[in-house]
Parts: structure tokens; C-alpha cells; sequence
């Protein structure tokens, strides 16, 4: 089955020509409004009552029984306002998406603002809007009629506390303390209910009820195991805490049922506290060398530092720059050893500034040289005006003769901070205190520094918490409300986040390439970087095998946020990639974020930020190339499910590799697995819960990968199927992986597809879309020296491209070849040239001013 694409691709080989053109960038911009005469346009059709979208196994499919078709999303998200286009537009975005090839839609951050930025009358968050409702209703009929479904996320961004007045915590939109505070469970439910149970005014069908509205997010990337866990779970405000201690205590009871066998089981593992390893303990603040405190001072930041007592230090901060690490107080020469464990303990206060909040400052260990890696300790400490005494254990990470100790004050709102009696000592592990007991509820969640019994049975507490919230809120969409669409929790946050998933109908991820930094405040538009790396140079640290090791045997699986930012150089990558691991890896689905954000830039011609992709080249026109990837037949043969733990007790094999890899499942995969990364791509990898299965599916190769990179502007990634080629890396090097395929002159870096528009294996098409790109960029972008960022200067319209210069070598046949205009029209015949043995060669050219060539015989 693969060699007719070998065949006809190796024909369709690029060479060399002549050196580019000085400037080969020429303006792209992609109309909003769909052109009737687009050659490369898809057909849709609406969605009726047959058309609705089941799960079969490991696949969507739509359609009962044998006759039944896989189904494959894929998918863009809207953001705020951009979720209730008026009728116009909504009208004009459902076409285009269409034609595009896109199938669904995720409405994303409904619920974050009051309209019309959001779905609510006001901030409260408690009233809905109708205005917002009925512009819905429009938009998901249009996009129904042209045949794409909705994906509806229920918990984005409100934060209902406030209203309830109940206090607030310092993770965002209420997430983690609504997976066990009831009042913001019944909340959650409500919602749904008002929003699911609606009857769309257009289609005259509840939201439950319509087969266009096909997939339901219960909240978004949300999870007592999310990245800001291990620092906000600790430091939960005491309404939460007491809450959380309350359900601790009464499972606990029923596991152990007494102190006394809660005592015994979680003994195991103590250890006495060893000596400090802090060689200036009285904190006398000598400037003579690494082995004493000492102050760093970065940036535009200013402090000072000086003894207040034995064993007491006062830290003056009289300006901060919002980068933690810009103050910085800290003692070097810790020796750690790795896999030993440790016990940190202080007291801190501050002063306040008046009217301010005084915030929290982190305390860490960490190497102290470079390249200034971790060291197994981090966390966040909440600063009052009174002493106060912490304590925390960490296994290091590292074996290092010189690590530090530190405090990092950059973003407190302190004017000084005091610090007395710091140490680090080995050992300290304890089990339950003898102040602690099951009855009175006060057995700490987060122990100061506990035995690894303890630390288990926490785990295992919110791995089951946390599936009782996600299977609860299941079990009330589909029997309460009646719900038919599928229906996801979260995105998998590791072991016990899939745990946590896995009784929802599908498995969903997100991932980033090179998401923007913020140095100073959190998304401060003025002040970001993004490195300026390509994903198809660095295949050791790719998103797409660490997302194919989140997904769960005998489950569909989806990824409904992922992009490589604007202004990257790379971001041409970014489709061609995802698209096609995803169809290789025989993932269900695949939503891009995002389609747009803005209401007011509908009809931009412009790249308008980091996600956006309405007005983006480098992204929007390789959707329908993406399309025709995604919705072919081909796939990697399947490896046997990795089994990830024991099938007498799943939780606690789970439990022990979150103990030793955190939310790394790519890191489990790789110690569990021999050669587990040449497995990633060539066989189609899912998890397994309990003992290792059967593969499910067809052992016949249609697809191959390849992907080599060091990180130095080498990187080639390459996809060949029986009906597309996907490449993306720097020219000279995606010549080097396959010759046949890939030799382009310019630009240096290049994403390419060659794509079957019409039949599933394109030795047999007769219209094949070339779609290629380089750079995307508007006009006058204000790129800093090393183009990291452009600041508030994205520059104006028209966005332009770098044109690629390549030729290709096409198959005998009555070949046309047309250069397309941005609206998919023809703009030019390209002739074909023929080469000294006659077979024939189609040039691609920055005079064509485009990104697409279609091939038609």
C-alpha cells in the first residue's frame, strides 16, 4: 500500500535552481469573505439527525453499525466576544471555515466576561445574557448548515466565589477549589443546565438534544494535579483548606478507620533531622564568599540587605522590577545528593506597603552556577505581618557540591522582608503527628515533610477526589440533563490526571510550541519574548510524542489547543506537524487555538498576535492541506497499550510514578519502554491502565515518519502517506533525510505539504494542492535585534510571506499546474518544463506570489 505514494512523491522530487531573489517576501492575505470561485474550496453538507458523532473503540465515528465512517475533527477555537458574531459575520466565518476544511468549532472563554465579551449581563457571572444566547443559537445553526459541530466548554474562566462570598484563592477563574467546594460544584451544574437546556431559537432543539452540537468540555485545563498545584494546594485560604482537611479526614477514616493503623501504616519511612547544611545559619551576611547569605539584585530592581539579630536577616526592597528572581537572597555551597531527601525550615514576615497587598515571595533550591537547573525544591510562600514558621521536604533531584538556597522576592509588594533561623537539613520525614487525628479533621493534606507513605495516601486522595468531581459532573450531564454529545473532563495533567479521565468518553490534550514569555506582569503586551526556535530542530523536546503519551488505550483521543506563536520564524511548521503526527498517531481530533479572539479584527489582513490564525498565512493556509492530512485513511500500525501499572491496583502504580515523574507520562513511557522514542513513530503509542493489551488495528504501513535535529538549524521532520507528504525543517537538511522528496533552494527554512484533494491515495489523484512557506510577517513589524519579540509593534496590512523556490518533478500525465491567488482563484498557468531525460519539472517561484499550487489532470 505505500509504494504507489513512493512512486508518484519520488516524481514529485525537489531540486535545485537558481540563488532566490534578495526579498522573496510578497503580500498574502487570505480574504475573510469566501470566493465562489476557489479551486481548492471544500464541499459541505448540514448536519441532520444521521450525522450525529459517536464513539466506536478508539475512533469518532458518525453513523450506527457497519455503515458507520471514522470521523476525525478538525477544529479551530473562538475566544470571548469572537464566540457571538453577529449574523453577518456569523454567516461569512461559517463558510470560510468550511471551505477550509474545518469541521467543528470550540467555543472557548464564553463564560469568562459579561457580554459582549462574554456570556454574562454583568460581572457577577450569574445572569446570562440573552443578547449573547441568541447571537449563539445563530452561529452554531450556521455553522450546522455547514456541516460543522460545536464543541461547547462549560468551566473557562468565571470565578463565581466573589458573588457566593466565598474568599478567593490565587489560582485564576476559581480552578482546582470548584473540583471540591460543593457550593462551586452546584454552581458549575447550574450552568450547565441553563446553557445545555436551553432550546436554540433557530433550530428549534435543546442544546443536549442537537446532534451539531457534538462535544461538551467540563472545564478547561483544570486538574489537583495542573502545574500551579503543588504551590496552591499548600496555600489554600482556610475556608478551602479546613474543607479539603474535612474530606481528608473522612476518607482516611475509611481507609484506616483508626489513629492507631494510620500511625503504623504511614511510620514507614521516618527519618531524624540531619545537621544544617547552611554554613552562615547566623545569617551574619559576611561578603567573603558563596558559603554565606548574600543579596542578588537584577534589573531595575533595588534592595538592600543586612543582619537584624542572630540568626535573623532584614531584606529592604525599595524597587521591583516584577521578575521574582530580580531580588534574590541566598546562601551557596549546599551540598544535595541526588534521590536523598531534605527538610527546609524558616519563618518569615514582611512590612507592607501602604495599600498594598504584600503578595508572596518563593523559596527554592537550585544549582548555583550554570546552567542554574533545579534542584528538586521550589515553593510559593504567602507573606503576613507576623511570624510565621514553615517547614517543607523534597527529594533533590541532583547531586551537586554546589547548590543554593534562595529567596525570591522580585514580585512581592513588600517593602522588607525578614528572615530568621533558615535551614536545610537531611532526613525529617515524619509520619502521622502526634497532634494530628482523624477525629478532629486536622491532619494536614500538604505535611510539612512526610513519610512516603503519607505523600501516597495524599496522592491517592485527590486522584480519587478528583475523578469523583469528573465522574459526577458525567453522570449529571448524561442522565440528568440528558446530554448526547461526548463529553471530556480536562486535558491530562499525568498519571493520576488520566486517571482522572478515564471514565469520560474521549481523551483530550493541549501543547504549545515556544509559548510566550512575560518577564515582567503575566501577558503584558508590551513585554514578552518567543524564542526563536523551530519545534523541527529540537525532536528530543517536541510536543507531539509528549502529548501521543497522554492518551489512554480504548479511548479516543483529542487535542483542542495547540500552535507554535506568532512571530515565530518557524510558525509555518505548526500545521504540517501537528496534522500529521495526528493522522499518523490515529488521534480523533484536533482543534487549533485559535481561530480568533477579537470580534473587531474579523477582517483583518494582518497577523493580529501570538494564536490568532484568521489572518495568518503561515497557519490558515495550510488548513486545507491540514484537512486533507487529517481525514485520510492512513495511520501507524499500533503498538500493544503501555502498560503504566499493575491490573491488581492501578491507583497505586499510578501514585508511584507520580511520585518519581510528576505529569511526566513521556518520561514514564521512556524508562518503561525500550526505545521508546523510535516507537513513537512508528507505531501508534496509547496508555494503559492495568496489564498490557492487544494492539487494535491494522498492522499495514501507509504512513512513515522521520524527524532528526540537534537544536543548530539542522531539524527535519518529514511524513510520506499513501496520500500526502508533510515536511517542515531547514532546506539543506530535509534534503538530506529523503533526497527524493526534498531539496529546496530558498527560503532556509521551509513547511511544504503535497496533498490529494480528491481520492485517498494520491497515486491515483487527479488534483494535488502544493502548499509551501516560509516566514509570515506584516508589513513594518518591529522585530527587536534578535527578533524575540516585536513588543506593541506588530506593524500593519498586508501580511506577507516568504515565497518558496523550489522545483518539483511531476509524474508523466496531461498535467496543468495553476498558481492560486490568496482567495484559492487561479492566478497564472505555471509551465512544465521538462529535464534532460524529458521527464517533466514544475518550478515554484516568488513571482507566482504564492503559497499554493494546484496540479490537475
Amino acid at each position: 500500500m505505500f509504494r504507489p505514494l513512493t512512486v508518484f512523491l519520488t516524481s514529485l522530487a525537489l531540486l535545485a535552481t537558481a540563488a532566490p531573489a534578495a526579498d522573496s517576501f510578497v503580500p498574502f492575505a487570505i480574504p475573510h469573505q469566501q470566493d465562489e470561485g476557489s479551486l481548492i474550496a471544500l464541499p459541505s453538507a448540514p448536519i441532520d439527525a444521521a450525522a450525529r458523532i459517536r464513539v466506536q473503540g478508539q475512533r469518532f465515528v458518525v453513523g450506527d453499525g457497519p455503515s458507520a465512517k471514522e470521523f476525525r475533527v478538525w477544529g479551530v477555537n473562538m475566544c470571548f466576544g469572537a464566540d457571538f458574531p453577529d449574523q453577518e459575520t456569523a454567516r461569512r466565518i461559517a463558510r470560510r471555515l468550511a471551505a477550509a476544511g474545518v469541521n467543528s468549532v470550540r467555543f472557548h472563554h464564553m463564560d469568562t466576561s459579561n457580554w459582549p465579551s462574554g456570556i454574562w449581563t454583568d460581572r457577577t457571572h450569574t445572569k446570562l445574557s440573552e443578547e449573547a444566547l441568541t447571537r449563539l443559537d445563530y452561529f452554531i445553526d450556521q455553522l450546522a448548515r455547514n456541516g460543522v459541530y460545536a464543541n461547547i466548554n462549560l468551566h473557562v474562566g468565571r470565578r463565581i466565589t466573589p458573588a457566593l462570598g466565598l474568599p478567593t484563592t490565587s489560582e485564576s477563574y476559581d480552578k482546582m477549589i470548584n473540583l471540591f467546594t460543593p457550593e462551586l460544584i452546584d454552581k458549575q451544574k447550574e450552568y450547565a443546565r441553563d446553557l445545555l437546556g436551553r432550546v436554540n431559537t433557530v433550530r428549534k432543539v435543546r442544546y443536549a438534544d442537537d446532534p451539531a452540537v457534538a462535544f461538551v468540555e467540563i472545564t478547561n485545563e483544570n486538574s489537583l494535579f495542573m502545574w500551579s498545584a503543588p504551590r496552591a494546594l499548600p496555600n489554600l485560604p482556610d475556608y478551602y483548606a479546613a474543607l479539603l482537611r474535612k474530606q481528608y479526614a473522612a476518607w482516611l477514616k475509611a481507609r484506616y478507620g483508626s489513629d492507631d493503623k494510620l500511625r503504623q501504616a504511614w511510620s514507614a519511612g521516618a527519618q531524624p533531622l540531619g545537621e544544617n547544611l547552611l554554613a552562615d545559619a547566623d545569617m551574619k551576611l559576611a561578603d567573603d564568599g558563596e558559603d554565606r547569605w548574600r543579596l542578588e539584585v537584577h534589573g531595575q530592581a533595588k534592595a538592600s540587605a543586612e543582619p537584624a539579630g542572630k540568626g535573623v536577616a532584614r531584606v529592604k526592597i525599595d524597587k521591583v522590577d516584577d521578575t521574582s528572581w530580580h531580588v534574590q537572597f541566598r546562601h551557596g555551597h549546599v551540598k544535595l545528593q541526588k534521590g536523598k531527601y531534605y527538610t527546609v525550615s524558616f519563618a518569615v514576615r514582611a512590612d507592607a506597603r501602604p495599600g498594598k497587598a504584600l503578595g508572596e515571595i518563593g523559596s527554592g533550591a537550585t544549582l548555583n552556577h550554570e546552567p542554574w537547573g533545579d534542584a528538586g525544591f521550589y515553593r510559593g510562600v504567602r507573606l503576613t505581618g507576623d511570624w510565621k514558621e514553615h517547614r517543607f521536604g523534597f527529594v533533590a533531584s541532583r547531586t551537586d557540591d554546589d547548590c543554593r538556597v534562595s529567596f525570591s522576592m522580585g514580585q512581592s509588594s513588600a517593602s522588607a522582608v525578614e528572615l530568621r533561623n533558615v535551614s536545610i537539613r537531611s532526613g525529617g520525614r515524619e509520619g502521622l503527628a502526634a497532634s494530628e487525628s482523624i477525629a478532629a479533621a486536622n491532619i494536614l493534606v500538604y505535611g510539612p515533610a512526610e513519610t512516603p507513605a503519607r505523600s501516597a495516601d495524599r496522592y491517592r486522595f485527590l486522584a480519587e477526589t478528583e475523578k469523583k468531581f469528573f465522574d459526577g459532573m458525567y453522570a449529571f450531564l448524561k442522565k440528568d440533563l440528558g446530554v448526547k454529545a461526548l463529553v471530556t473532563g480536562t486535558i491530562v495533567f499525568g498519571p493520576l490526571g488520566l486517571y482522572g479521565q478515564s471514565g469520560m468518553d474521549y481523551i483530550d490534550g493541549h501543547s504549545y510550541w515556544q509559548h510566550p514569555r512575560f518577564p515582567g506582569r503575566p501577558w503584558d503586551s508590551g513585554n514578552w519574548l518567543v524564542e526563536q526556535q523551530s519545534m523541527a530542530d529540537r525532536p528530543e523536546r517536541g510536543t507531539l510524542q509528549r502529548l501521543a503519551c497522554e492518551s489512554l488505550a480504548g479511548k479516543p483521543f483529542t487535542v483542542s489547543e495547540y500552535n507554535h506563536p506568532a512571530p515565530l520564524d518557524s510558525q509555518a511548521e505548526t500545521v504540517p506537524m501537528i496534522a500529521s503526527y495526528a493522522a499518523a498517531q490515529g488521534w480523533s481530533g484536533v482543534w487549533l487555538f485559535a481561530y480568533n479572539h477579537n470580534p473587531n479584527s474579523s477582517n483583518a489582513e494582518q497577523i493580529t498576535g501570538f494564536f490568532d490564525i484568521h489572518s495568518n498565512p503561515a497557519k490558515w493556509g495550510f488548513m486545507r492541506a491540514g484537512a486533507a492530512i487529517m481525514n485520510s485513511p492512513n495511520a501507524l500500525p499500533p503498538a500493544p497499550p503501555v502498560a503504566l501499572c499493575k491490573a491488581d491496583d492501578p491507583l497505586a502504580g499510578l501514585v508511584e510514578l507520580y511520585q518519581k515523574y510528576e505529569r511526566g507520562l513521556d518520561r514514564a513511557m521512556a524508562d518503561a519502554v525500550p526505545d521508546a522514542a523510535k516507537l513513537l513513530f512508528t507505531r501508534q503509542v496509547r496508555m494503559g491502565l492495568g496489564g498490557a493489551g492487544r494492539p487494535a488495528g491494522s498492522d499495514d504501513i501507509t504512513t512513515r515518519l522521520s524527524w532528526t535535529g540537534s537544536g543548530k538549524k539542522d531539524g527535519a521532520y518529514l511524513m510520506i502517506s499513501s496520500s500526502s507528504l508533510a515536511a517542515a525543517g531547514w532546506a539543506k537538511h530535509l534534503s538530506g533525510a529523503n533526497k527524493a522528496l526534498c531539496e529546496v533552494v530558498a527560503p532556509d527554512f521551509v513547511a511544504l505539504t503535497i496533498t490529494s484533494l480528491d481520492t485517498p491515495s494520491i497515486s491515483d489523484s487527479k488534483r494535488v494542492l502544493v502548499t509551501a512557506c516560509g516566514r509570515a510577517e506584516n508589513e513594518g513589524m518591529g522585530f527587536s535585534a534578535d527578533r524575540r519579540t516585536v513588543g506593541r509593534n506588530w506593524g500593519k496590512a498586508p501580511v506577507r510571506i516568504e515565497a518558496v523556490e523550489a522545483t518539483l518533478r511531476v509524474p508523466g500525465g496531461q498535467w496543468r499546474c495553476r498558481a492560486l491567488t490568496p482567495a484559492g482563484t487561479p492566478a497564472a498557468d505555471v509551465p512544465l518544463d521538462k529535464d534532460e531525460n524529458g521527464r517533466l519539472l514544475l518550478r515554484l517561484h516568488p513571482r507566482y506570489k504564492t503559497m499554493w499550487y494546484l496540479l490537475e489532470k
